[in-house]
């Protein structure tokens, strides 16, 4: 996954930024380089597409990211608030609590156990 990372992250930094060696100072972004446009479109969506519509396009993306962070604050919160998972997972099952993960664990593990002691009988009973 490093890896994967580190070449995405030397590919966006060939694309944007000006080489330290021949700019005047360090850290500058290519004059010519939109910030966000890295040339991935592979379906084709801003092909032939006017300017406005590409405006708003990226300004709703970045509306609808500013909402999800402050959504996922909101969750953060919540469950450092109230001390319990957000996803009820554990609560599903009936397991809740400050020891539902473990008892979350040791369910899944009988009922596996258990399934798979009963093909056995049944294979056994054929």
């Amino acid at each position: 996954m490093g890896a994967a990372i580190f070449v995405a992250e030397a590919s966006r930094v060939q694309i944007a930024w000006q080489n330290p060696f021949e700019a005047d100072s360090l850290f500058l972004m290519k004059p010519e380089h939109v910030p966000g446009d890295y040339g991935f479109d592979p379906l084709g969506y801003a092909i032939n597409k006017p300017d406005a519509w590409l405006r708003d396009m990226k300004m709703k993306e970045l509306n609808n990211g500013r909402v999800a962070m402050i959504a996922i604050s909101g969750m953060v919160a919540q469950e450092l608030v109230e001390g319990v998972n957000l996803l009820p997972a554990d609560y599903v099952v009936g397991v809740g609590g400050p020891d539902g993960l473990k008892m979350l664990e040791d369910a899944a593990f009988s009922a596996a156990a258990n399934a798979a002691a009963e093909k056995a009988a049944v294979a056994l009973m054929r």
